[in-house]
């Protein structure tokens, strides 16, 4: 099982160095996951705010591929939000944790969340939006965002929750059946489009 994980890792890796093209919307990815997780006390907002400078980085980089996608064009629209909210700290570099605390935490939990994470403004439904989107858009591995919705659950469980719990399953079935991975991806596909047609259509 540790050598399957680690081959796994290890073509996650291969995957990023084969799509430079896709660099700011895999950073992209990261920062509203590290928002949601923030949400919950799952994450810092120094390692948050690291994610927002690399999305900063990338934006004006013209070799970035732009899909025009629900999911992309909320994320942006959020980010450009956060620019003078979050200018005290994206002008120092070097991390502090008070300071980011104090400063990018509270903005950080409430904004993605109004931008993206639907009616409610939930967390869940953030994470949920993000990794569906980020599969749908070619960003992550199906395996991959089935690991982020994974990852929310261990924060929030909610009750009677198919997608969370297909995603558990499915991951796991990913990881201990190499030989059955083209039917599994194709059934977490189905299940994050079937998500997005029920709740962001």
């Amino acid at each position: 099982m540790r050598d399957r994980i680690r081959d796994l890792s290890e073509s996650a890796e291969e995957r990023a160095r084969a799509n430079p093209q896709l660099a700011m919307r895999r950073v992209l990815t990261s920062f509203v996951h590290g928002c949601a997780l923030l949400g919950y006390g799952g994450e810092g907002a120094s390692a948050v705010v690291a994610a927002y400078r690399a999305v900063l980085s990338q934006l004006a980089d013209p070799a970035q591929r732009r899909t025009g996608s629900a999911l992309e064009l909320a994320s942006l629209a959020c980010v450009d939000r956060l620019r003078d909210p979050l200018a005290e700290v994206v002008a120092h570099p070097e991390p502090d944790a008070g300071r980011d605390d104090e400063i990018a935490g509270p903005v950080l939990r409430r904004v993605p969340a109004e931008l993206l994470g639907g009616p409610d403004g939930a967390h869940y439904d953030m994470a949920c939006f993000n990794a569906a989107g980020s599969c749908l858009d070619g960003v992550v591995s199906p395996y991959q965002a089935a690991g982020l919705i994974a990852a929310v659950g261990y924060y929030e469980d909610p009750p009677d929750d198919e997608l969370l719990t297909s995603m558990r399953e499915l991951r796991t079935r990913y990881e201990d059946e190499p030989d059955g991975r083209g039917t599994t991806t194709d059934e977490i596909i189905g299940r994050l489009r079937a998500w997005l047609d029920a709740n962001r259509s």
